[in-house]
């Protein structure tokens, strides 16, 4: 079987933090979508005793819906840089795109990525255990 290449362990790190902002702004992104909804349909549009009709809550969505879409899709590419570089298997980087989906689920998702990658890094080669150079320029004052 084949040496696998070695990650860059600084590429990795630097996707993981975008990822990491990516994640925490979806999460937002995604509870204040929810709470729009829950105004929209549950509070005055439903059936039952708080029910009106608001279109303040119909245009707040008009607006919110599409821009947390592209949050949502930003949040995608992100979530596809990490997993390139991670070099990780496809269910993987549909278990990322399902944490930016469920609410609340972004902020779990983004500790048990932290933690995977944490992980992979440890265990797996990279650039600096080669000594390619990276490491020398680090260590320059």
């Amino acid at each position: 079987m084949p040496t696998p290449r070695p990650l860059d362990e600084h590429a990795c790190r630097t996707s993981f933090a975008r990822f990491r902002v990516g994640s925490i702004v979806e999460g937002i992104a995604l509870l204040v979508l929810v709470a729009i909804m829950v105004m929209r349909y549950g509070v005055y549009g439903g059936e039952g005793l708080f029910t009106s009709v608001s279109p303040f809550w119909d245009r707040v969505s008009e607006v919110w819906s599409p821009i947390h879409g592209l949050i949502y899709m930003i949040y995608v590419i992100l979530a596809f840089d990490l997993w390139m570089k991670m070099r990780w298997a496809l269910p993987r980087m549909l278990l990322l795109m399902l944490f930016g989906v469920v609410p609340v689920l972004s902020f779990i998702g983004e500790r048990w990525t932290h933690q995977r990658v944490e992980e992979d890094l440890r265990r797996r080669p990279t650039l600096g255990d080669l000594g390619s150079g990276a490491s020398d320029v680090d260590s320059i004052p």
